[in-house]
């Protein structure tokens, strides 16, 4: 295990913590950006609420799946991870290339604000899904993704 450990925004704007006690100030600008721990800082971030939720919802990902185990985000036994990072290749993964009843399968594996990740991504990026996708995902988002792609094309054009 290194001693760097690397955390990755899924988070489509901009992300931060600040823990006065640890002296620890972080920022990251979107999507896709990373910032580098050591581990002995996010041994001690495992004890600050808001950075382990943002962890735990999948606005930030740690890489390092031996230190996920050791701060709790991933059970023990766990050979790969049950939290995915849900970034720009995944998303499009799940939206325009993932079969119906895979996508259906694999949704119920992310979190809260990783489906209203995947809801926001299917109402930028319409054309590329499918009405069925759409649907389920108004489901299991409570977003109303149709209307949102509608109102987006509505956006672009004026």
């Amino acid at each position: 295990m290194s001693d760097k450990i690397k955390v990755i925004s899924a988070y489509d704007g901009r992300c931060g913590i600040d823990n006065v006690g640890l002296h620890i100030s972080r920022r990251w600008q979107g999507r896709g950006d990373s910032v580098v721990f050591t581990k002995e800082q996010i041994e001690e971030l495992q004890f600050d609420t808001a950075f382990m939720n943002m962890v735990r919802e999948g606005i930030l990902y740690i890489e390092d799946m031996e230190v996920k185990k050791e701060i709790g985000i991933e059970p023990e036994e766990a050979e790969e991870p049950t939290l995915i990072l849900l970034d720009e290749k995944a998303l499009r993964r799940f939206w325009r290339d993932m079969p119906l009843a895979q996508f259906k399968l694999e949704t119920k594996n992310l979190t809260i604000q990783q489906i209203k990740s995947l809801a926001d991504y299917a109402i930028r990026h319409g054309g590329e899904g499918s009405i069925e996708k759409a649907n389920y995902l108004t489901t299991i988002s409570g977003q109303n993704i149709l209307k949102g792609i509608e109102l987006e094309k509505l956006s672009q054009e004026g």
